[in-house]
């Protein structure tokens, strides 16, 4: 048996942002570029879900560190393929960053780092906004 391809592994974590993204919010993800305004949508319930501030994580329970990656993976899977189905690009592991990309040419685009700066800083990561930028 072959050991699926980071092409599969990334394929399989998008296609589970649909089943999350439906399951837990009813919003439909169908890979087109208009969706990314549902995916923003989405990240924003999810950093306004998280406690702000030293007293607010002392009484709401956070989500696991393993919670927040695995949103990560899902969503910015789903943004990376999303870019790959309209711009092309392979994903692939930079070995310097120590990171899994989606290489499109020289270019690096790195889109689940993207959506742990989205969910941890706020609106200033717009996601929509990125993929407008990365997509150009």
């Amino acid at each position: 048996m072959t050991e699926p391809s980071p092409n599969d592994i990334m394929t399989a974590y998008a296609a589970n942002a649909v089943n999350f993204a439906q399951s837990n919010f009813g919003v439909s993800l169908d890979f087109t570029v208009e969706s990314m305004e549902q995916v923003e949508a989405l990240a924003n319930r999810l950093f306004h879900t998280r406690p702000k501030g030293f007293v607010a994580k002392l009484f709401r329970k956070q989500p696991s560190d393993n919670d927040v990656q695995d949103v990560c993976k899902m969503l910015g899977s789903y943004i990376g393929e999303v870019y790959r189905q309209n711009k092309g690009g392979e994903w692939q592991i930079n070995h310097d960053l120590q990171a899994i990309g989606l290489l499109d040419g020289e270019t690096w685009i790195f889109p689940l780092a993207k959506v742990l700066k989205r969910i941890t800083n706020g609106k200033k990561d717009d996601l929509k906004a990125y993929f407008a930028e990365i997509a150009e």
